[in-house]
Formats: structure tokens, C-alpha cells, sequence
């Protein structure tokens, strides 16, 4: 079975200002056929990003990712095959499928090829265009109570490969092709110096074509508009940005520059 993840979706404060924050600074293009007034919907040529307004009862947060696969009922056999406990919930009229991992994170499934009745498909609304561009999403990071468990579930299910990365024995890395889905475990003592975040999507990995380029981006546009500057408080900044800072680069060592965008979420950049 071929899988891909097709895209991240986020839950903000204000959705419409953190999609010109994407897509300024890591050239993220406007996807699908959405107004002006619905979900911000990005891509980079292959990986989609959905910013969803914040709604009652909701926290803005790093929120889901999607799969796209060729046989969502083999998909789905397995899944119940793996753990029978394991749950889905189908979404009328958006063609996709809620469902979540052993540890709880939730994902998307959606069927390639299929349009539902009123909606859109996973490919037309996230993509694969063939565009190159010189700043993609390049990982996603789960912190994860039993990360091996985890890593095994999206392997089985799934058919993710396991590949090598840094920090072996600790996190496990898995790719679709394209891009890795990091499974960090989550432990209290990681925390130590700065505040305890609590398990699920950890954070956004961009590879660029060059870090400096991308901080000269960022120090000409806040210039002119403050609110595009990325969150100060939480990487690097004070002692729990400090403690924060050490935790990020210990835990997930495939980027070397650390920042946040405006709502707080954490990204690891690396050229």
C-alpha cells in the first residue's frame, strides 16, 4: 500500500495572518479552490498546511496531520488488525477520515483519487504539483509516551520506512519518500528549566535554502509590520526559553536553526 503524508493542519488564533506568515517566509503557495473567508489552505508543491481559525472549546495548537492512501480499506483493515481498541470516525462531504494512533494522535485518511459528493479531494486540495521550491516542510515531530510502539503502528499500518537519524536508541524516524514523521519520546526529566508541554505534535521541520536568507527575510519584513515577528518568548529567550531551547535541540537534533511562529508553535529549520 503506497501512503503519504499529504499535510499539517494547525489551529490558530488568527489564521489569516499565520498563512501570510507561511507564505512569506517559507513561500508556501495558496492551495485548492477555498474563498477568502474558509480555512487558509498552503502547499509546498508536495505537503499541504491547513490553518483553521480557533473555535469554542478548541486551543490553538498544532492540530493533526493527513495520509493519503491507494486503498483506504486496506488501510483501515489494518489499522483494526493492529489494535482492535483503535477507533475512526468518517467526516461527511470532506472525503477524509478521523482517526488516531495508540498514543492518541489523531490523523486523516483520505482515499487518492476520491472526490466526495459536495467536496473536495485530498488532491485537490493538497496537491503534488510538481513545483520545486527552495523552502518545503521537511518533517513533523511527535512526542510520544512509547515511541516505539508509535514508530511500529505507522510502519505496520502504514508502510512508512524506518531510515537512520540522530539521537538512535531514543527517537525513531520514519519517511514516506519524502518527508519523516519523528517520533520523540516523551519524558518529564526533558523538561527540566522550562514549562511541560503536553504529548502530541511537537513541532514543524522546513529545510531551506539558506538560514541566514531566511533571518534576513525575517528582520526586513518585521521592520515594517511587528506582527510578523516570530515569537520571542518561547525558544531562547528568559530562563524558560532558555530551558526550552536546550530541550528542542537535545530532543530533535535535525535542525540547526530553532525559532516559533506567531501563535508560539515551534519550527526546526535546517539548510
Amino acid at each position: 500500500m503506497r501512503a503519504r503524508i499529504n499535510h499539517i493542519t494547525i489551529v490558530s488564533e488568527d489564521n489569516c495572518a499565520l498563512g501570510r506568515f507561511y507564505e512569506g517566509f517559507f513561500h508556501l503557495k495558496p492551495t485548492g479552490t477555498k474563498g477568502p473567508l474558509d480555512d487558509v489552505s498552503l502547499g509546498d508543491g508536495h505537503v499541504g498546511m491547513n490553518i483553521k481559525p480557533r473555535l469554542s472549546g478548541q486551543p490553538a495548537q498544532l492540530d493533526h496531520f493527513g495520509i493519503e492512501v491507494d486503498d483506504l480499506a486496506t488501510a483501515l483493515t489494518r489499522l483494526r488488525q493492529y489494535d482492535p481498541a483503535l477507533e475512526w470516525l468518517e467526516r461527511p462531504g470532506s472525503g477524509m477520515i478521523s482517526a488516531n494512533d495508540p498514543d492518541g494522535n489523531v490523523f486523516g485518511l483520505w482515499q487518492s483519487g476520491a472526490t466526495p459528493q459536495g467536496g473536495l479531494g485530498a488532491e485537490e486540495i493538497y496537491p503534488v504539483d510538481g513545483r520545486t521550491q527552495d523552502r518545503v516542510i521537511d518533517h513533523i515531530a511527535l512526542r510520544v509516551l512509547h515511541p516505539q510502539k508509535v514508530a511500529a503502528f505507522y510502519e505496520q499500518v502504514f508502510d512508512l520506512k524506518r531510515i537512520d537519524g540522530p539521537s538512535p536508541g531514543k527517537n525513531a524516524y520514519l519517511s514516506d519518500g519524502h518527508i519523516t514523521l519523528v517520533i520523540i519520546p516523551w519524558r518529564l526529566e526533558d523538561f527540566e528549566g522550562t514549562g511541560i508541554s503536553a504529548r502530541g505534535m511537537d513541532h514543524i521541520g522546513f529545510k531551506v535554502e539558506s538560514v541566514d536568507a531566511l533571518k534576513a527575510d525575517i528582520e526586513r519584513a518585521t521592520e515594517r509590520n511587528y506582527r510578523f515577528q516570530p515569537s520571542p518568548s518561547i525558544v531562547g529567550r528568559g530562563k524558560e526559553g532558555a530551558g526550552r531551547l536546550v530541550m528542542f535541540r537535545k530532543t530533535c537534533p535535525l535542525g540547526c536553526h530553532h525559532m516559533a511562529d506567531p501563535d508560539g508553535l515551534l519550527l526546526d529549520v535546517t539548510e
